[in-house]
C-alpha cells in the first residue's frame, strides 16, 4: 500500500491534521492479526510520509456485521465507529460521504476502501479544487481497475510490515478518545441515543430493536410503481430506496464482503 500514498504536497498539508475513513468491511482485519495493531500501523505509516498532524480514524460501516470482539479491539486504541445505512462500495464512494464531515481547512482526508471500477471524469478537478481550498486527500490506492483481491492483499501487506516496531508503539500515540456515532438512528432519536463514548452503550444501541427496525425502514425498497413509503414519513430525509430488481443486479455484483 505504501508504493502508491503520496507524502504531503506542501508544508501545509504536512502539518494539517488528518482524519482516517476506514471501510472495515470491505478491508477487514486480517484473521490472526491484532486488531489493536490497526490504528497504530495506520498513524505509523503517515508519520513516515512527513504527516506531523494530530490523526483520527473512524471505523465505517455496516457494524452489525463485523465481529463484536474486533469492534472492541479496534475502539479500545481509539479508532471511533460510525455505524451507516449501507457499507461503502468504494473510495470514491466514500470520499464523497466523507467529505461532509471535514474538518475546516487546512485538512487531510484518507480514505480505505476498494478502488473504485469507474471514475467520473470531473473528479481530478473537484480534488485540485478541494487543494486550492485547503483540503488534501490521500488514497491508498492508484485510482483506476485494480482487482479486490490484489487491493486487500495490499492492505494486508500494509499490516504486516514492522509488526515488532507496531508492539512497541501501540500505545505510545492514543489521541483523543474514541466515539461512536450511529448515522442510521439519528435523525429519529435522541441525540444522546445516537452517539457516546462508552463501547457497551454502541453494543446495546447497535443491537437494539429500534435500531434494527430503522436500519430495515430506511434499506428495504419500496415496490416498483408505487408512493414511496419513506419520502411521505420523512421527505427531509434521503433514504436507500430503489426498485428491488436494480438493488438484486447491484448487489449480485458486488463482491463478497470478508466478514461472513
Amino acid at each position: 500500500m505504501m508504493r502508491v500514498m503520496e507524502p504531503p504536497p506542501t508544508e501545509e498539508a504536512a502539518l494539517a491534521p488528518v482524519s482516517v475513513f476506514w471501510d472495515i468491511k470491505s478491508f477487514p482485519v486480517p484473521d490472526g492479526y491484532d486488531a489493536r495493531l490497526v490504528g497504530p500501523c495506520i498513524k505509523r505509516n503517515l508519520r513516515k510520509l512527513g504527516y506531523t498532524g494530530p490523526i483520527t480514524i473512524t471505523a465505517v460501516g455496516v457494524l452489525s456485521e463485523v465481529p463484536r470482539d474486533i469492534l472492541k479491539a479496534v475502539y479500545s486504541t481509539g479508532i471511533s465507529l460510525k455505524e451507516v445505512i449501507k457499507s461503502p462500495t468504494n473510495m470514491y464512494a466514500l470520499f464523497l460521504e466523507s467529505s461532509l464531515l471535514r474538518t475546516p481547512p487546512p485538512a487531510n482526508m484518507m480514505v480505505i476502501s476498494r478502488p473504485p471500477s469507474y471514475i467520473p471524469r470531473h473528479f481530478s478537478s473537484i480534488r485540485d479544487k478541494d487543494r486550492e481550498k485547503g483540503h488534501y486527500t490521500i488514497f491508498p490506492f492508484p485510482f483506476g481497475e485494480m482487482p479486490l483481491t490484489l487491493a486487500i492483499s495490499l492492505w494486508e501487506d500494509f499490516l504486516l510490515a514492522d509488526p515488532v516496531a507496531l508492539e512497541e508503539e501501540k500505545c505510545s500515540e492514543m489521541g483523543d478518545p474514541a466515539s461512536w456515532f450511529c448515522a442510521v438512528c439519528h435523525h429519529f432519536a435522541a441525540p444522546d441515543l445516537v452517539t457516546g463514548r462508552d463501547f457497551d452503550s454502541f453494543i446495546t444501541h447497535l443491537y437494539s430493536r429500534q435500531h434494527a427496525q430503522l436500519l430495515q425502514f430506511q434499506t428495504v425498497p419500496c415496490s416498483p410503481g408505487s408512493v414511496c413509503k419513506h419520502a411521505a414519513l420523512a421527505p427531509s430525509i434521503r433514504f436507500i430506496c430503489v426498485n428491488k430488481k436494480i438493488e438484486e443486479e447491484a448487489r449480485a455484483e458486488a463482491p463478497c464482503d470478508s466478514y461472513p
